[in-house]
């Protein structure tokens, strides 16, 4: 058999169990950027069939976001509509008042 313990102590990356920074495509666009890419693609393209809005939002969701993502802090797209149209959800993530959810 062979033994490839040269070849991984040459040319392996030693990975954490636990991932810090989120799964890059190509180095540019994060996994959840990939995946709203298909959604997009789903139901514009093959569920409304209207190619122009989905390319249109193709170029905003794979062009446009992943420079705002780079370029602001982490979690823009979902702290910034919180703030700006004052949006509240009281419950457990954002509790109202002094109430006690668990004893």
């Amino acid at each position: 058999m062979f033994n490839y313990q040269l070849l991984k102590k040459l040319h392996g990356n030693r990975v954490s169990q636990t991932i810090d920074s989120p799964i890059m495509i190509f180095d540019y666009w994060e996994l959840s950027d990939a995946f709203v890419a298909l959604m997009i693609v789903l139901v514009f393209g093959v569920l409304f069939y209207s190619w122009g809005l989905m390319i249109l939002l193709l170029i905003i969701a794979l062009g446009v976001g992943p420079i705002i993502k780079r370029k602001n802090k982490p979690g823009i797209f979902f702290h910034w509509p919180y703030r700006r149209l004052w949006i509240e959800l009281p419950g457990v993530i954002n509790p109202r008042g002094r109430r006690k959810f668990s004893d």
